[in-house]
């Protein structure tokens, strides 16, 4: 049986509660990018100074900041004017884009040349489009007959992956006209062509569904399924032996690749989490957004360790949660909250704490 924590009477958590002293980066001057959802881009999972986020900049600007980096970075991508969707190489030097009709990349290839692959005409239905750990794989994730379905292509040509041309039906429910728009999201393994798929529908769960690009094509492996709410795919740990997802009232571990539940935390009922991107795995700890938690109007970070999922910090933030109303935890230690831009980095207190 899995490990299953509650909250202790008494202090808040029955853990040490400390301040966090943030330090603010910037005011992000564009956040209603289509492309960029909430106002940024994540490339696939990385480590050590090679962590990194993109930042809409402008309606045509992708920012690549890194996690030692200050403001301005160095690096940005100009992107079409007609950008739909953006996937971000883990080189960090080029980005795939979808747009209305075609599917084209633009940057710089790893080797520094300029990317000189054809853009290609697209007409499928596209929910999500991301990039493996390899950085060879470029997947796409959409409704196909009723159904979410999974393709993957050559990223050095934009073609289709051998014996993926058809597609791979995913594992979630058939979809109406009402659900063809549910959230799709990426969770690629960090050192395997694997891709953790996961598809909400509101308040009727979330379905996760892992996907390997074999040699012969995708390897469908195992699956979660929560139908009693949805929750956010945090990530892999660092060493792929397990991932984590946040939900609305917990917060749970699975090995990989079995998908067997292997720890869970129960939140109190009068902690809130965060919407949207709230959770961060890192490999010493998990970190979870938790709103009002001591009932004074502030945004807390729980930090649980990731083996366990036992609760060992209650990390005060200096926000106020009437003005700011929801926040993101992103690669390298960045806050961000999308209703106005603010950017912040957390201390290397927390993102080296045990």
């Amino acid at each position: 049986m899995p490990w299953v924590g509650r909250p202790r009477p008494g202090t808040p958590w029955g853990i040490p509660s400390r301040r966090v002293a943030l330090t603010r980066i910037t005011t992000l001057p564009v956040m209603d990018a289509e492309w960029a959802g909430d106002g940024f881009v994540l490339p696939p999972a990385a480590s050590g100074p090679d962590v990194a986020v993109g930042l809409a900049v402008g309606m045509r600007r992708l920012a690549v900041l890194g996690a030692r980096e200050s403001w301005p970075p160095g690096r940005a991508l100009e992107l079409p004017r007609t950008a739909g969707l953006v996937a971000l190489h883990p080189s960090l030097g080029c980005a795939a884009v979808l747009g209305p009709g075609r599917i084209e990349m633009v940057g710089r290839a790893p080797d520094g040349s300029p990317v000189e692959t054809p853009a290609r005409a697209w007409t499928r239905n596209t929910q999500a489009l991301g990039f493996d750990i390899t950085g060879e794989g470029l997947w796409t994730s959409g409704v196909q007959d009723g159904r979410a379905s999974l393709r993957v292509l050559d990223a050095r040509t934009l073609s289709d992956v051998a014996g993926t041309e058809a597609g791979l039906e995913l594992g979630a429910p058939t979809l109406g006209e009402d659900d063809l728009d549910g959230l799709h999201e990426w969770m690629p393994h960090p050192s395997l062509p694997v891709m953790g798929v996961a598809v909400s529908l509101g308040q009727e769960g979330t379905w996760l569904t892992f996907v390997e690009r074999g040699a012969t094509g995708l390897v469908r492996g195992a699956a979660v399924a929560s139908v009693e709410a949805p929750f956010y795919p945090a990530g892999f740990l660092p060493d792929g032996s397990g991932f984590v997802g946040v939900g609305g009232t917990w917060v749970r571990r699975w090995t990989y690749p079995e998908a067997t539940l292997a720890a869970e935390f129960l939140l109190p009922e009068q902690g809130t989490l965060a919407t949207g991107y709230s959770g961060l795995v890192t490999e010493r700890a998990v970190l979870v957004a938790v709103e009002d938690l001591l009932e004074v109007g502030e945004w807390y970070l729980l930090q649980l360790d990731p083996a366990s999922l036992r609760p060992v910090c209650a990390w005060e933030l200096p926000l106020s949660t009437e003005v700011v109303t929801s926040v993101h935890l992103l690669p390298g230690g960045f806050i961000l909250s999308p209703e106005d831009g603010q950017l912040w980095r957390l201390p290397d207190e927390v993102l080296s704490a045990r």
